[in-house]
């Protein structure tokens, strides 16, 4: 009998002093203080570069009415090269009175060539001009002639049919308006104008 109650000591003690199970301490973090936000330095460079268009821009409104604005007013140099047309594609010239391409126009003619077929999605209008002489019929008439022969020369060079239309403005709309043959030769022409 003393061994039933020297096991039942035992047990009692060993169920008694059993290690009682602790949750786990878990620690509550700080609360986060956000730092004010430092303001985002732009590089100087950018920074130089938008005070400098800022002051052109004042400087231009200041210097120029805005019908005088450099991009409107007459650059002689530019027409010569696209007339009133879409850039890069070059205006084409013709002698007084005549509407047959002058040898001269024919390596402009090949790069508009090159252009139209290597994009193939533009569609463009030639438009005829003329210079101031002649009566408003003649011109008219002339400057489809122009946009004509313009025409028939690219379709012959590869360029569909229907990607081109003609118009005449005759000596309707000037680009250059003194009465001297540097500004007539600049108003005989035929711009290439991107429509698509």
């Amino acid at each position: 009998m003393k061994k039933i109650l020297y096991l039942s000591i035992i047990c009692v003690f060993l169920f008694s002093c059993a290690k009682k199970e602790v949750p786990p301490v878990v620690e509550i973090p700080p609360p986060v203080v956000e730092k004010p936000k430092e303001e985002v330095k732009k590089p100087e460079k950018v920074e130089k570069a938008v005070k400098e268009k800022e002051e052109i821009s004042k400087a231009t409104e200041e210097v120029f009415k805005p019908e005088e604005i450099p991009s409107q007013k007459e650059d002689k140099e530019y027409w010569k090269l696209y007339g009133r047309g879409s850039a890069p594609l070059l205006a084409i010239f013709f002698d007084f009175d005549e509407y047959s391409i002058r040898e001269d126009m024919w390596d402009r003619l090949k790069e508009n060539v090159k252009y139209l077929l290597n994009h193939p999605e533009v569609k463009i209008e030639l438009q005829g001009n003329c210079d101031e002489r002649g009566t408003n019929e003649y011109n008219m008439a002339l400057g489809a002639k122009r946009a004509l022969e313009v025409k028939k020369v690219l379709v012959k060079l590869g360029i569909e049919e229907n990607r081109i239309s003609t118009v005449s403005f005759g000596e309707e709309k000037p680009l250059c308006k003194e009465s001297n043959e540097k500004c007539w030769a600049i108003n005989r022409r035929v711009d290439f104008v991107i429509i698509k």
